[in-house]
């Protein structure tokens, strides 16, 4: 991230205002994004494959487990919560995208990578009460920066349908009004016949579904 903003400030001709007032656009562009790539991930994963899926197995395991027991990931030490993110959004993906990339692209996708690995860590803070966060944790949580206590708490509601998203939870609202998932649903089920483990809990779910009715 530091490199490409050096970079970005070669290219605005040693213009720091202008190349501080881009990083800033290309963060909160990024964080916002992030934060609906966690929701899609985390719908995707909790509604097909399992811990047989070639690839994303044991990362589907995991988030369709935590719905039997969501207070075991407050008991995860940082690198064990976060390490299977760094998979996909690791040095691999980084390096090749710096390689091949702009410094305005490489900063906007470290910002992405990052709060996609993090995503888990926010997620973790959102099950702990504040007490047993760090102030910080809690300032964080009540500006909106990571994703509030109150609104994930709604996502561990049978049958686990809605709330997606973990890093600030901002695209939660937007996506669940508009039945973004539901629309997704659809059309998975009309191209393969896989329904989502949501539909599975929630017959009534499935049949507003399938009538086109994807919003509560």
């Amino acid at each position: 991230a530091l490199g490409a903003i050096n970079e970005m400030l070669t290219v605005n001709d040693g213009n720091i205002l202008w190349t501080a007032t881009q990083a800033v656009a290309l963060f909160l562009s990024s964080w916002t994004l992030a934060d609906f790539g966690s929701g899609v991930l985390h719908w995707s994963v909790d509604n097909y494959g399992n811990g047989r899926t070639p690839i994303m197995g044991s990362i589907i395991a995991a988030f369709q487990g935590h719905h039997t027991a969501p207070w075991t990931i407050t008991r995860r030490g940082f690198c064990n919560n976060v390490y299977k993110l760094c998979i996909p959004f690791g040095i691999v993906p980084m390096t090749l995208i710096n390689y091949v990339a702009g410094p305005f692209t490489t900063f906007f996708f470290t910002v992405f990578c990052v709060m996609e690995i993090l995503s888990q860590e926010f997620h973790k803070w959102s099950h702990m009460t504040k007490g047993e966060c760090p102030e910080w944790v809690n300032w964080l949580q009540s500006v909106g920066l990571s994703v509030p206590r109150n609104q994930h708490a709604l996502h561990h509601k049978e049958p686990f349908e809605g709330n997606y998203c973990i890093i600030s939870g901002v695209c939660n609202a937007p996506l669940d009004r508009l039945g973004i998932f539901r629309r997704m649903e659809h059309m998975i089920y009309d191209w393969n016949g896989v329904e989502s483990n949501a539909w599975k809990l929630d017959s009534d779910l499935r049949e507003r579904t399938l009538r086109g009715e994807y919003t509560a």
